[in-house]
Parts: C-alpha cells; sequence; structure tokens
C-alpha cells in the first residue's frame, strides 16, 4: 500500500492501530506525519501526537513539525475536551511543549493523574510548573505530583516554594494532626482560617479593656459540667481574652472544644466549629445539646458532610433549640418511624410537630 486511501469512516484510533500492526509502509507513515491525511482535526491531532512519540527520529521530527502547523484555537480545543480520549490527551501531552495547550491539558479532568506526574518530572517551563502547583485538586488526589515536581531538577524557585507550601498544608499538617493525642493543643494550625473571628475577637478585647472589664468569663454556667479533672483546664480558659479564646477553640483538643462549644461568645463557639480535628462522634453530640448557641446549630446544619449523616440530622431534627428556619426542611429526610415520634414529641415547637404530622400522614396514605 502505497497511499492512505480516503475513508470517511477512518478515525485516529484506526489509523494508529493501522500503523502499530505494520499495515502502512514507511513512505506512508512519513506523508500521515506530514499532515496529509482526510480525518477531522481532532483525529489529525491525535495520529500526529501518536507519531511525535515514535522510535523513529524523522517520522517524529516530521510530526512534531506537522503538530507546531495546526491551528492554536484547534489544539487548545483538544486539550481541553474531556470526551477525547484519554490515551489521545496523554500522546498530546508528551508531544507538545507549548504551556497554553500544556495548561488547557493540566486542567483537563480525562487526562490521567500519571501523565501529570511525568510532565511535573520532566518540565522546564516556568509557567507549566507554576499550572501544576496551583491544581489543588490533582495534587490531594495524586500527592505524587509534588513529588515528581520536587525532584525535577529544573523547578523553578516559585514552583519549588508553592510545591513546598502545598505539601505543608495537604499532607504534612494532616499527618501531624492525625498524630496528635486527642487532648493536645495543635499550635501549629495557621490562624488564617480564623482571621475574621479573631479581628472582631480583638476589638472586642479592645473595648472591655477600654471599659475597664476584667478577663473573665460567661463560662460560670458550664463549670459544674466539667469533670474534677478538667477544672485546670477550665481555670485557664476564665482568665483568657476572647482572641486567645478563639485561638484556642481552633486548636485546641477534645476537652477544649467541648467547653468553649457552650461559650456565649458567637466568635468562640465559631472558632470551635471550624476546629479541623473536629470529629463526626462530637457534632453528633453537639447536635443535640440544648446548652449551646444557635449560631453553633446553624454551622452543623450547613456542612454537607455532618448532615449526610442520618443520626446527626436526627439530632438537630429533635433539638428545640435548633431554628425553626433550619430544622423545617430537615424534617422531610426524616424515616417514617421517626417522623411518627416527632410529631408527637412535646418537646419541639408546635411548627415542628405539624410539619412531621403532615409529612406522617401523607406518607403514611402513599404506603
Amino acid at each position: 500500500m502505497s497511499s492512505v486511501t480516503p475513508n470517511a469512516e477512518l478515525t485516529a484510533a484506526i489509523v494508529i492501530s493501522r500503523i502499530q500492526d505494520g499495515s502502512y509502509p514507511r513512505e506512508v507513515i512519513l506523508t500521515i506525519a506530514r499532515g496529509f491525511l482526510p480525518l477531522p482535526q481532532d483525529d489529525l491531532i491525535a495520529v500526529l501526537a501518536f507519531l511525535a512519540g515514535v522510535q523513529d527520529t524523522e517520522i517524529s521530527q516530521v510530526a512534531h513539525d506537522a503538530l507546531k502547523d495546526v491551528p492554536l484555537r484547534s489544539l487548545l480545543s483538544f486539550a481541553a475536551n474531556e470526551s477525547a480520549s484519554s490515551d489521545h490527551l496523554a500522546m498530546l501531552v508528551r508531544a507538545t511543549d507549548d504551556s497554553s495547550v500544556l495548561e488547557a491539558l493540566i486542567r483537563n479532568r480525562s487526562v490521567a493523574d500519571a501523565v501529570i506526574v511525568d510532565l511535573a518530572h520532566r518540565t522546564g517551563d516556568p509557567h507549566v510548573q507554576e499550572i501544576i502547583v496551583i491544581n489543588q485538586l490533582r495534587i490531594i488526589r495524586a500527592p505524587e505530583i509534588l513529588d515528581a515536581l520536587l525532584a525535577n531538577p529544573r523547578l523553578s524557585a516559585d514552583a519549588r516554594r508553592r510545591a513546598l507550601e502545598n505539601r505543608e498544608e495537604f499532607f504534612d499538617k494532616k499527618a501531624r494532626l492525625e498524630a496528635l493525642a486527642e487532648d493536645e493543643v495543635a499550635d501549629f494550625l495557621d490562624d488564617d482560617p480564623i482571621q475574621d473571628l479573631l479581628q472582631k475577637a480583638q476589638q472586642e478585647d479592645a473595648a472591655n479593656a477600654a471599659a475597664g472589664v476584667a478577663a473573665s468569663s460567661t463560662l460560670a454556667a458550664t463549670e459544674s459540667m466539667i469533670e474534677a479533672d478538667k477544672r485546670p483546664i477550665f481555670a485557664k480558659i476564665l482568665m483568657m481574652t476572647v482572641s486567645e479564646k478563639v485561638q484556642l477553640a481552633f486548636k485546641g483538643g477534645r476537652t477544649e472544644r467541648m467547653i468553649l462549644v457552650r461559650e456565649r461568645n458567637k466568635l468562640v463557639c465559631s472558632a470551635v466549629m471550624r476546629n479541623p480535628r473536629m470529629s463526626e462522634s462530637e457534632v453528633e453530640m453537639i447536635a443535640g445539646m440544648r446548652n449551646v448557641d444557635d449560631e453553633v446549630l446553624r454551622l452543623v446544619s450547613s456542612r454537607r458532610d455532618w448532615m449526610s449523616k442520618y443520626q446527626i440530622l436526627m439530632n438537630l431534627a429533635r433539638n428545640p433549640k435548633v431554628p425553626i428556619g433550619v430544622v423545617v426542611p430537615l424534617i422531610n429526610r426524616l424515616t417514617l418511624r421517626d417522623l411518627k415520634n416527632l410529631k408527637d414529641d412535646r418537646g419541639v415547637a408546635e411548627t415542628v410537630r405539624q410539619t412531621a404530622r403532615k409529612l406522617y400522614q401523607q406518607r403514611s396514605q402513599k404506603a
């Protein structure tokens, strides 16, 4: 066969398969490598990307040159197409050195993480390195991307700094948190996630100081709930400023969290709910508490991961302290048995009972 016969059904996959099994002589493959092939643009790009990676130096170079002649908008369209073959996209990653095309490929979810690992290890383009290192979703899913970047001898100083920051934020810090004992304070945590709370807390502290208010606490109502062996912690908290309590709430262990979540100061109890070590069992317990601020219960209801747990949802629905606007949407997610119990529960608001009663009757009739 000396030429490629036009065929409306010819695709990149078919052409690549025929090249691999030796159906085309070298002269025909060279013709294909020059881009002389009756294929849709995306298929042509895939074939050229494949040929750019073959061992035959001449064919590879010709294909590289032809690929550079393809309009950039066509290459970008193909690189960003998440419906394209992952194998064909991977071949283009290896075949192109255009940073804009590589950026589109890095962002394309159909490109395998292993392909990006290889790119991270070999690319010397600072822009491409930056695109890789800021793609945090990929890095969290495939930490080996960071390892490959840091092992790249041509890694730019800025990309190295960002890679080390990502490693600290997403992996080293998490490992240290997991290694901490339940009641240890995570002093190494940054204050960035609670900066908004800290700014308001500092304003409160300044106002208290100006008014001559001593460093005391609204925690007195909960003192009787603290076990004897934990009184020293409680006494320490009593003497803290609002800012100090906010920081302890965010970084503290289980004991500190369970004390500070009962604080009447919304800044403090809100910081507790942002604590990265807050467990689902603690949230389940908090969802049923009647001595916490409404804001705490609102924060529980706003977290999808917590609200995916049925017992947390149920505890909120049965807690009379939870605002009506938060409870009512939850009632529709309860089982028929729990609706039956809730409609007769005099410990909840009448609106909650009526809503539960109405839903129970509707579902009972359907059943």
